[in-house]
């Protein structure tokens, strides 16, 4: 097999379907995996293959998709938005489980399925790619902050204040994706919004306090103006603001983070 095929996770109890959809995906350039039950499926997302896109049937007709999906936002977050499922008629709790994140697509239309996918892998490979860019962009003379939200939007909109700002951001969607980053890097300052899909600011400060202590005084939370008391509870004495408001007060919070979490570099540059 080629290392450098895509690999998609096709997943069906109907045989004939499973052929075509494995037949499309072949001819576009895919590796191709199949699984006829949920269990098989996560056997092979928990092995070390990598997965690059999941399809899956979540209907009224089978709701396996939906199985495989609750457990990968548990066991493999990465993959939350590299799913493309199958449905006649999409049920009723799919957009607030899914929360935009993925589509569902008729079985009347296997080649858009393929096309779909497709979309998403190169969408992921351009995501990391910029990732890998932000972080060959922190050096010594530039704060890093991680900026954590799952409002795409604005998140590339903060993104770009921050490095105008003079800081090297590394951004992501997710309280989970900031764990995932943060257990081999670390950050002059962390700014995070605190209700997210996927790993909360909540869940992401108890990481924080368990593993790694010494950024417990670089996280700044942002709020819709409905987390105060509870980030008081969780997280008391860590600043938090209100998005599109304090915009002053918040710069020179981050300011001050990071002048202490580099005063042992007195010749950085603040930004």
């Amino acid at each position: 097999m080629s290392s450098d095929r895509p690999t998609a996770l096709v997943i069906h109890d109907d045989g004939d379907a499973l052929d075509l959809l494995t037949r499309l995906f072949e001819a576009s350039g895919f590796e191709v995996v199949t699984a006829v039950t949920g269990y098989r499926a996560q056997t092979y997302l928990e092995g070390s293959r990598p997965i690059h896109v999941v399809v899956a049937p979540w209907d009224s007709a089978g709701a396996v998709g939906a199985e495989v999906y609750r457990w990968s936002l548990q066991q493999r977050y990465d993959l939350r938005d590299q799913f493309v499922f199958l449905a006649a008629d999409v049920p009723p709790e799919f957009d607030r489980i899914v929360a935009g994140r993925c589509l569902a697509m008729s079985m009347s239309r296997p080649a858009e399925v393929v096309r779909v996918a497709a979309a998403a892998v190169k969408r992921r490979a351009r995501l990391e790619a910029e990732r890998d860019a932000a972080f060959a962009t922190l050096d010594s003379d530039r704060p890093s902050l991680l900026l954590v939200d799952d409002e795409p939007v604005l998140l590339a909109v903060m993104a770009e204040l921050f490095q105008d700002a003079g800081y090297g951001v590394v951004r992501v969607e997710s309280g989970f994706g900031a764990i995932a980053i943060l257990e081999n890097e670390d950050f002059d300052v962390i700014v995070s919004d605190w209700h997210m899909d996927g790993g909360d600011g909540a869940e992401l400060f108890r990481w924080i306090q368990a593993s790694k202590t010494h950024l417990v005084d670089r996280v700044v939370f942002l709020s819709s103006g409905e987390a105060d008391d509870e980030a008081a509870r969780v997280a008391p004495n860590r600043p938090l603001f209100h998005k599109g408001q304090d915009a002053q007060a918040l710069n020179d919070v981050i300011r001050e983070i990071v002048r202490q979490s580099r005063a042992s570099k007195p010749s950085i540059q603040l930004p």
